[in-house]
């Protein structure tokens, strides 16, 4: 009855809006009222009619949109390749700018900051040599801000491209684009630590999108005005805020915004002292994370099931079709060549009973490999998760009594945790990547150096930072991130002794043959001093590397390594 309803609505729906946006405006709606499975069946309905290229496209991202926010990447990932499909056939570079713009933010809500860079580069493209309209233009400038929210950390840039997506967003009357172009302006007086004004943004955001009936919207407002608020230490009014945004995504089935205000909550009760409840709700925010992960899994496999239900049916179909040839064929031969059917059906019988045979035999042997695969898949997977956990955990706990020790008694804590850091960061990288013998030695180590900004703006430390893309072995990369994390401490700890210009410089290369790793300081402690360092030694000998340490003019580490050995 209820689908009835719904259908009827949308015929009386469809006869009062005749125009594709319109109809695509109201499936938006929809999905911003987070009523996702209603969206959904109305966007299938009105692709079916296929009014136009254009429709059909914004049709197919607007499915995709719909599963990115049930967490179903894999049907998301389909529906957009399927809409590129349709782009390609109507060159419509409109269109074609916003699906880049709309797989930016596919990738950088997933994390895949690089995926989405490219993704912007290449619209970035298209606005150079194309008029775009500002519909579209106001996603663009609204993702450019996020990016370089999370990936750059570049706040200038961040509150140019929020203004002029704010701009546009006011002009077209976009609320969605009102909403997060202030969101990144709200994370602009975040990171230069004016929170008294980032609440207040925030606050001023909950209550729009509360307004607007916008609930995905308020959820993402919660996440960062919780967090602003543990990070301004007012705990007691941050847990009320974390307890309501709780309910509220539980009421609203957003189960990835549960998961992070659960772990909100267990990190307001550790600081107010309350370890009984941090513990409960660690425990919360764990069961929730190993649900996630399962449903993932879940997925995985009936999807799987049902590829593997469809392949036998065509393969029966297929099947049926020869054996009705063969009987046809049989029918219309004559008398004159009975004997020869007659031995040719023999053989054909013999041949189909060792075929039969030998195929169901390989049938049995294939369906026993693909058990054992989707077992060792799901192994793994489960292995990749509880290390990752696991290495989470050891991170919160050491940052936690790092917090509690004096600023001149927590240098060793430091230390532990880059180095705790720069293995997780590896670990990440390793679960990425399909090929888990070889990772891109440039993309862990820019991770690596990430994890230091903050540090090396705390002590005016400029860092000039160039790698070139290498693969090498997952063995050898643990110890380049671990010696690059050990050179970076000791800079920090004793290369400089004034408040002068402070640099480090890093390169890493590759030449015909060989990797050539530089690192350097212009600190001048170590001027003409002979250095004794141990741990920096010690990576070398697992390296299998000869280095050099020249202190003439600061501190200068060096070596080359074979590329075959890597």
């Amino acid at each position: 009855m209820r689908y009835f309803i719904f259908t009827f609505f949308l015929f009386i729906f469809h006869l009062s809006f005749s125009q594709s946006d319109s109809i695509i405006d109201f499936g938006q709606k929809l999905i911003d009222d987070n009523k996702l499975d209603n969206a959904l069946i109305y966007f299938e309905a009105h692709l079916s009619e296929k009014i136009s290229k254009a429709q059909e496209i914004k049709l197919l991202i607007g499915i995709a949109e719909i599963y990115k926010l049930k967490l179903n990447y894999d049907n998301a990932n389909n529906y957009y390749a399927k809409a590129l499909v349709v782009i390609n056939s109507t060159n419509n570079k409109q269109l074609e700018f916003y699906y880049d713009v709309k797989m930016a933010e596919f990738y950088r809500k997933r994390t895949l900051f690089i995926e989405a860079e490219q993704h912007l580069d290449r619209a970035t493209l298209l606005l150079k040599s194309h008029k775009i309209e500002n519909k579209y233009l106001v996603k663009y400038y609204s993702r450019k801000s996020a990016l370089f929210t999370e990936y750059y950390r570049n706040t200038d840039s961040t509150f140019f491209y929020a203004k002029k997506a704010l701009k546009l967003s006011k002009s077209l009357n976009d609320k969605d684009g009102f909403f997060y172009s202030t969101l990144e302006i709200s994370g602009v007086y975040e990171e230069n630590k004016n929170f008294d004004k980032c609440i207040e943004t925030l606050e001023n955001l909950i209550h729009y999108a509360d307004h607007n009936n916008l609930i995905q919207n308020k959820v993402d407002a919660y996440i960062n005005y919780t967090r602003v608020l543990i990070k301004d230490k007012q705990y007691n009014k941050a847990l009320d805020a974390s307890l309501k945004a709780l309910d509220y995504a539980k009421k609203n089935e957003l189960f990835y915004g549960e998961i992070l205000f659960t772990d909100n909550i267990r990190n307001i009760y550790e600081k107010l002292g309350d370890t009984t409840k941090a513990y409960e709700y660690l425990k919360t925010r764990l069961k929730l994370t190993d649900k996630y992960y399962k449903l993932e899994h879940s997925k995985f496999l009936f999807e799987l099931e049902e590829k593997y239900k469809l392949a036998e049916k065509e393969n029966q179909i297929h099947t049926n079709k020869l054996e009705i040839t063969n009987k046809d064929k049989e029918l219309s031969t004559n008398k004159t060549r009975l004997y020869i059917s007659v031995s040719l059906l023999f053989s054909s019988t013999i041949i189909a009973l060792l075929t039969a045979f030998f195929f169901k035999r390989a049938k049995k042997d294939n369906k026993q490999l693909h058990f054992l695969s989707q077992q060792n898949e799901f192994l793994l997977s489960e292995a990749n998760h509880r290390i990752n956990n696991n290495l989470q955990l050891v991170i919160i706990l050491i940052s936690d009594q790092l917090k509690k020790t004096p600023k001149g008694e927590n240098l060793q804590l430091k230390n532990i945790l880059s180095k705790v850091e720069a293995i997780s960061t590896l670990h990440k990288h390793l679960y990425r990547n399909e090929d888990k013998q070889k990772i891109d030695i440039s993309n862990y180590l820019k991770d690596v150096r990430i994890s230091f900004l903050e540090v090396f703006r705390e002590h005016n430390i400029k860092i000039f930072f160039s790698v070139e893309a290498i693969s090498i072995s997952t063995n050898y990369a643990m110890y380049f991130g671990l010696l690059l994390t050990e050179l970076f401490i000791n800079s920090i700890k004793h290369a400089f002794i004034s408040e002068g210009d402070k640099e480090i410089d890093f390169n890493l290369m590759q030449g015909t043959n060989k990797i050539y790793f530089t690192y350097s300081d212009n600190g001048t402690t170590a001027i003409n001093k002979r250095l004794n360092l141990k741990l920096v030694d010690k990576l070398c000998r697992q390296l299998k590397i000869e280095y050099k340490i020249n202190t003439q003019n600061g501190f200068l580490f060096s070596f080359e390594k074979e590329i075959k050995d890597v």
